[in-house]
């Protein structure tokens, strides 16, 4: 994988500027708007989600042009409420788990027992620590779904859990360098509070294209692996 490439790509399109600068619009028109019901913050993380999943396929496909236009909303927004809806599916285990073991934890922690208080403090550790580790392998299956899903374009194959499982662990090397990596790039997308408290509106589509770049180069290189 082309680490830096994936850092880099962004700047190597002539519009780059203000591509960002439409996705920080969105970002913070979602953010204004989301006292209706929290939909145009939806909309707008789903548009950010569908133009990664964009350069996801463009980098699979082997695009020359990585950066989409901001232009087919539609598809761009479809694309990002299915990249939402496999994030969902794929964090049910762990929401799962803090309904069934936080809920009662916290419950207990509130009885007037000492033994009862200190059972609800070992569920809630207990399901702390589940989510935790759940949170962790779904780090390294959600972007292999996401390669299926640019790839094949159906949520079933993103779904298909035997065959991600399969694709990270035949690519266990492949995907950790992509899980670290898109830590990096959540890192940087935060590091923008520090610029004057709204670069981050900047930033995170940033990290969003490059998460699309990694994702893609991923899959890539599994797939290749797989013929």
């Amino acid at each position: 994988m082309d680490v830096g490439r994936a850092f880099s790509f962004v700047v190597d399109d002539k519009d780059w500027a203000v591509k960002i600068l439409i996705g920080a619009g969105i970002l913070l028109a979602g953010i204004l708007f989301s006292w209706l019901l929290v939909i145009p913050l939806i909309a707008a993380l789903a548009l950010l989600s569908g133009y990664s999943l964009e350069i996801t396929r463009r980098v699979i496909r082997g695009d020359a042009q990585l950066m989409p236009e901001w232009k087919d909303w539609g598809t761009l927004l479809a694309d990002g409420l299915r990249v939402m809806v496999v994030s969902l599916v794929y964090a049910l285990p762990a929401i799962l788990v803090g309904l069934a073991l936080g809920l009662p934890g916290g419950l207990l922690g509130d009885a007037n027992s000492g033994t009862a208080r200190a059972l609800g403090e070992l569920l809630s550790i207990i399901a702390t620590l589940l989510s935790i580790g759940w949170g962790i392998v779904i780090s390294f299956l959600l972007p292999a779904a996401f390669g299926r899903l640019a790839d094949q374009g159906s949520l079933a194959a993103a779904l298909r859990f035997s065959d991600v499982i399969g694709l990270v662990r035949r690519n266990f090397s492949t995907y950790l360098v992509t899980v670290l990596m898109s830590w990096v790039a959540s890192i940087v997308g935060g590091l923008g509070k520090l610029v004057c408290g709204v670069g981050w509106l900047a930033t995170i589509p940033y990290s969003a294209m490059v998460n699309g770049h990694l994702y893609g180069q991923a899959y890539l290189v599994a797939r290749s692996r797989t013929v």
